[in-house]
């Protein structure tokens, strides 16, 4: 009777061994995962997510980025550099912008392509398909910079947005 009991016990133990070995914290549910095409950063209480610029193929874009913060804070200016197709820097990117400095109201959602806040960048290096280097400047939180995707401004999902 105990020898049976022992298998049934054994038996019962693989089965729950298979199940939980899936458990641990490098699950892959657990691991950061950005569903855009743009990138992500923080700075302070300043969190800027899917950071991308939105280009024609005659070097005239704009810049797309959502931002949130847990506290009051300015976006001060926008700064950047396209990278040339062999990786070396580009002419930097001219902005000209409306809405800046732009307010940003602590647990709001800033949109960089809506009005009031429209960012156009030109560059003769800036081309979709490569990368740009962009800083954006806070007033408390200071500046973050990322390498931005260049996309094309002929994708169906950006034909709304006008670029220059």
């Amino acid at each position: 009777m105990a020898s049976t009991l022992r298998r049934i016990g054994v038996s019962l133990c693989v089965p729950l061994a298979l199940a939980l070995t899936g458990c641990g914290m490098n699950a892959q549910t657990l691991q950061p995962y950005t569903p855009a095409e743009g990138v992500n950063s923080s700075v302070g209480s300043v969190m800027v997510r899917n950071v991308l610029i939105i280009a024609d193929n005659t070097g005239r874009g704009v810049l797309s980025a959502s931002v949130a913060t847990y506290s009051n804070d300015t976006l001060t200016g926008v700064t950047g550099t396209p990278q040339k197709s062999d990786g070396s820097l580009g002419s930097p990117l001219v902005v000209t912008s409306t809405g800046l400095p732009a307010t940003l109201a602590a647990n709001t959602l800033t949109v960089l392509t809506d009005a009031p806040v429209r960012i156009a960048v030109t560059s003769p290096d800036l081309k979709p398909g490569l990368l740009a280097d962009v800083t954006l400047t806070f007033a408390k939180a200071g500046p973050v910079t990322l390498v931005a995707p260049v996309l094309s401004s002929d994708e169906p999902e950006f034909q709304h947005i006008t670029v220059g």
